[in-house]
């Protein structure tokens, strides 16, 4: 509702205590304005626990903590989370130094220590090597390093899970990335296994949109260390800008995007599974057709990586 109006300044020595009784009632409107977003973060977290099962008794998890907002997000809510829980699980914060950090990422170490988890900070040679080399070289390849030194951190930590912080709107950003680069439909799953089959890969933050994680982290005081590349022009700022744009024309695009990622109907695609279709649905045309001339073809390895 509409904030109250402070009453009149009293005169003499009243005047200190005015002032303290007006900041007390602004702490508390402060204080429920936290208690609101972090319930409506937790419970985006535990919609996506719930829904995909992302989490099991015993699991130690690893946090892949970029220094980013999402990544603080998301290791302050799966530490609350944790109270939450029937079951218990461990966390451990893991953050790789690739030489692309705007601060020195060390500043962030307080704020992980507060919450009681243990931080491994690793270094990442070949891209620091690169780097220092002044090797040019995209964000993929970045991507690609990171992703190899997590999944060895959590392995070296005990750790069975990885979580990573990507958002809904990282999913929905990422699904337009492989149609339009990739040729084929995919995005960010919400629960996967590493190509090894030694992790499991969560993203508990999927259902939750980065203008919340972006709140979350305001009202929470979370002091963010940011990636010098993130002012670069690149297709992923291009798909978000797009979308942005699109979405203050037409509210409700990113939602929906994400609400087709699982409403997929393989018989109104050209995927092979679509030869068969249910009963009762018409095959107008052959459901498998050969990639249009000078197309990618589906499953390339020329990926738009994803952090």
């Amino acid at each position: 509702g509409a904030a109250l109006p402070h009453p009149a300044p009293p005169d003499g020595s009243s005047a200190r205590l005015w002032a303290e009784a007006i900041a007390a009632r602004a702490a508390r409107g402060r204080g429920m304005e936290a208690a609101e977003v972090e319930r409506r973060v937790l419970e985006a977290v535990g919609r996506a626990m719930g829904r995909f099962a992302m989490l099991r008794p015993g699991d130690r998890v690893a946090v892949g903590v970029s220094g980013g907002k999402d990544s603080l997000c998301l290791l302050h809510v799966l530490a609350a989370h944790r109270r939450r829980t029937p079951f218990p699980y461990e966390l451990v914060a893991v953050t790789l130094e690739q030489g692309k950090f705007t601060r020195p990422i060390r500043s962030i170490e307080g704020q992980i220590r507060a919450l009681g988890i243990p931080w491994v900070l690793l270094e990442d040679r070949r891209t620091l090597r690169l780097v220092t080399d002044g090797i040019v070289h995209g964000c993929d390849v970045c991507s690609r390093h990171r992703r190899g030194w997590l999944y060895r951190a959590a392995g070296e930590a005990g750790c069975n899970v990885l979580a990573l912080g990507h958002t809904a709107d990282d999913c929905a950003e990422a699904l337009l990335r492989n149609i339009l680069f990739n040729g084929r439909i995919a995005s960010l799953p919400p629960v996967a296994a590493s190509r090894k089959g030694g992790l499991r890969l969560i993203r508990p933050l999927a259902l939750a949109s980065e203008a919340l994680t972006a709140e979350y982290a305001r009202v929470h005081g979370l002091e963010a260390v940011g990636c010098v590349c993130s002012d670069k022009e690149s297709v992923r700022a291009e798909i978000r800008d797009f979308l942005a744009g699109l979405g203050a024309r037409h509210p409700g695009v990113r939602e929906s995007i994400l609400a087709a990622l699982a409403n997929v109907h393989p018989h109104a695609l050209f995927a092979v599974a679509a030869l068969a279709p249910p009963p009762g649905v018409r095959q107008d045309e052959p459901a498998s057709a050969p990639a249009a001339r000078g197309g990618r073809q589906a499953g390339s390895r020329r990926d738009v990586q994803d952090d």
